[in-house]
């Protein structure tokens, strides 16, 4: 191999080394504006806490249904903790005190967590 060969061959591997640099630049690049572009158009009403129903109301308003608020002693209440508010959730509450334990059923009318309740499913 003569002089100028070897030269040649090194220019040529520097060319082929500048060629993938130059590539892999472009492809961080295109990443990074794909990633901002989906960062950006994200929607900022996802990011928003879960609302859950106020657990104390919630018991208030089941001891209401089963018409235990007017005895002597007022029942316990058992209800799904940190129920996340969604239209239309169904679940149901034990009610225990009283002549006979009870069991309220409960829908969620709106996003504002109205509830429907009832002691019939």
């Amino acid at each position: 191999m003569t002089d100028e060969q070897g030269q040649t061959g090194q220019r040529a591997q520097r060319n082929t080394a500048r060629t993938v640099m130059a590539f892999s630049s472009v492809v961080v690049a295109a990443c990074a504006v794909a990633v901002t572009v989906k960062v950006l158009s994200t929607d900022i009403a996802s990011a928003r806490p879960l609302r859950v129903l106020d657990q104390e109301a919630l018991e208030r308003q089941v001891l209401d249904e089963a018409g235990n608020l007017r005895s002597d002693r007022p029942g316990r209440v058992a209800c799904p903790t940190s129920i996340v508010v969604e239209v239309g959730k169904k679940f149901d509450c034990r009610v225990v005190g009283g002549t006979n334990p009870k069991t309220v059923f409960v829908k969620i009318l709106d996003e504002e967590g109205e509830l429907s309740l009832s002691l019939s499913p």
